[in-house]
This record gives structure tokens, C-alpha cells and sequence, in this order.
């Protein structure tokens, strides 16, 4: 049945496509729903949660551009872009600190975008407007601030010491100077 479903995609997203677009008079909506040709491949599959993980940054892309052609909904519909990490975590099932910062930072500008119209501070409708989407994205540079202080990667540069940079540049050295003398 799902590869019946998979092969008559075409034919079902060309008959939305005319019916949204003759009947609805939305061509923008009913050429969104071409997208269900890639989608249909990925949602029949098998293995749905591999399958889903593999090909997130499509799918976000897809429920985007229908919700910004099909019904003019671009600006809240970027927030889908967040389903990639948030499918990453959940398919490993792994979260360390480091993305546990991400979450919380990404959270807190969201909820802080969605309730700003109700603030009732005057010093902040003075400072940012009438919106704190734009100058609020300012808030991720707070990522790689947190993540260095508090949960620095152990191979970064500061943990190197001066016999490991001496160790690493005689090794890169020794070997190019070998692949040069095989040539």
C-alpha cells in the first residue's frame, strides 16, 4: 500500500494543486503542496524515525515554505527551524550541557517574542519598539559565550599546552616531509 501511496503522489499533489488554484484561486498554496512528493518518500519509508532524522533540514524546509506561500505565515513559520536540533536530540537521545544551553537560550527568545507585546515595561517598548524578534536575536550570541566559559571543548586550543603545540607541529611537519620524499 505505501508504495501505491509513493506512486500516485504525483498525481495527488498535481490534483491539489489545480483544485487550490482553480477552485480556491491559491496557486501559492496549491504549489506547496508539490512538496508532498518528497515528504510522501520520507513518511512511507520503513524505518520512519531514521528516515525523519536523516532528511529534517528538507521536511523543516517543506512545513516552511507551505506555510509561507500556502498561507503568508513566513515570519512565525521560521521558528520550524528549530525541529533540527530539537530532532537531532531527541533521535540520539543523548543531551549534554552544551546543548542544554541551546535549548534554554532558544526557549527564552521564544517565549520572550511571543509574550513582549504584553510587556509592561515602558523602558523596553522604548529600547526595542514595537518587536523584540529582530534585535532580540542578539540573545544567541549568548551560546558560545556560555558554552566557552562554563563547558569549554576539550579540544580546543586551551587546553594545549606548550610541549602538545611543539609535539603537533613536528608531527605535521615529519609528516609532510615524508609524503614529499615518497613523491
Amino acid at each position: 500500500m505505501r508504495k501505491r501511496i509513493v506512486a500516485t503522489m504525483p498525481m495527488i499533489s498535481v490534483f491539489l494543486l489545480l483544485v487550490s488554484g482553480f477552485i480556491f484561486d491559491n496557486w501559492k498554496l496549491g504549489i506547496s503542496f508539490l512538496l508532498l512528493i518528497p515528504l510522501s518518500l520520507i513518511l512511507l519509508s520503513d524505518n520512519i524515525p531514521k528516515r525523519i532524522h536523516q532528511n529534517m533540514p528538507m521536511i523543516t524546509i517543506i512545513i516552511f515554505l507551505w506555510l509561507a506561500f500556502g498561507f503568508d505565515l513566513a515570519h512565525p513559520g521560521w521558528v520550524v527551524f528549530f525541529l533540527i536540533p530539537l530532532s537531532d536530540m531527541i533521535y540520539r537521545g543523548r543531551i549534554n550541557a552544551r546543548k542544554l544551553v541551546s535549548v534554554v537560550i532558544t526557549f527564552i527568545y521564544i517565549l520572550i517574542g511571543v509574550l513582549y507585546p504584553r510587556s509592561f515595561f515602558p523602558e523596553v517598548l522604548r529600547i526595542f519598539g514595537d518587536s523584540f524578534w529582530h534585535p532580540g536575536w542578539l540573545i544567541f550570541l549568548l551560546i558560545p559565550i556560555i558554552n566557552s566559559l562554563f563547558f569549554p571543548n576539550r579540544n580546543s586550543f586551551i587546553y594545549f599546552n606548550k610541549t602538545d603545540w611543539k609535539d603537533r607541529i613536528k608531527t605535521y611537519i615529519y609528516t609532510n616531509e615524508e609524503n614529499e620524499e615518497d613523491r
